[in-house]
């Protein structure tokens, strides 16, 4: 009798603490809406498409349609152990002064099994994009210009 409330209580944590089979990138604009729209009407198959609209990763689906909902990775990892692959996403939270770290998994036939979500404080650094890089360089070499 003392543990019946505990068993209604369960359900009610599980799905608060997140156990959710989907999840939406925190910035607008990760892939434009265009990009997204002209996959899906090249894959009318998809079985993910207004997920694609809506710029959200569902467990199940493939590295195409993963791109088309969140754009190409950051890193693209292939492990040479197992026939898996991992692809990394990172944004910086300006608000925050810190960076979002998404690690998205995929199974040897292609299909995101899982992901993890990592956020790095940082308090002196910020990430700088390169317009180029060269082949080579050496110390003191000039290594390109940081876009703003």
């Amino acid at each position: 009798m003392r543990y019946l409330p505990l068993l209604f209580a369960m359900p009610l944590l599980v799905f608060v603490s997140g156990c959710s089979c989907n999840s939406q990138i925190e910035r607008e604009d990760f892939t434009s809406s265009d990009a997204r729209e002209i996959f899906i009407e090249g894959h009318p198959e998809s079985a993910f498409q207004e997920n694609i609209r809506n710029g959200e990763i569902i467990r199940g689906m493939n590295e195409d349609e993963v791109i088309a909902s969140w754009g190409m990775p950051n890193v693209y990892l292939t492990s040479t152990k197992r026939n898996e692959e991992r692809f990394i996403y990172y944004l910086q939270d300006k608000g925050t002064n810190s960076v979002l770290v998404y690690m998205l998994d995929f199974d040897g036939d292609n299909i995101l099994y899982d992901w993890d979500i990592d956020e790095k404080r940082i308090s002196s650094y910020s990430l700088v994009e390169y317009e180029e890089l060269p082949q080579s360089f050496s110390p003191g070499t000039e290594i390109g210009k940081a876009k703003k």
